[in-house]
């Protein structure tokens, strides 16, 4: 296994080992290497949609209508 140095501020470092004790996680290591591996999963995850959203042939605007629909849909899934 690899290693790297990362120097953080003391409230940041001290926000990560409350996640990462909250998160159940063994230290502040496991926790740091599973998020980076969820961001990697992710980073692939959203290329390949970019890449389905691109071969799907041409695009069509979107009406007024369909955009309110959209941030309607949105907000009463995460608020605002």
């Amino acid at each position: 296994m690899s290693t790297i140095s990362v120097n953080l501020p003391a409230p940041v470092m001290s926000a990560i080992a409350e996640r990462a004790k909250i998160g159940g996680y063994e230290d502040v290591n496991e926790f740091v290497s599973e998020f980076i591996l969820r961001i990697s999963e992710r980073q692939t995850e959203v290329e390949k949609l970019a890449i389905e959203g691109l071969e799907s042939g041409p695009s069509e605007p979107w009406n007024g209508n369909e955009i309110e629909a959209i941030r309607a849909e949105l907000k009463s899934k995460h608020g605002t």
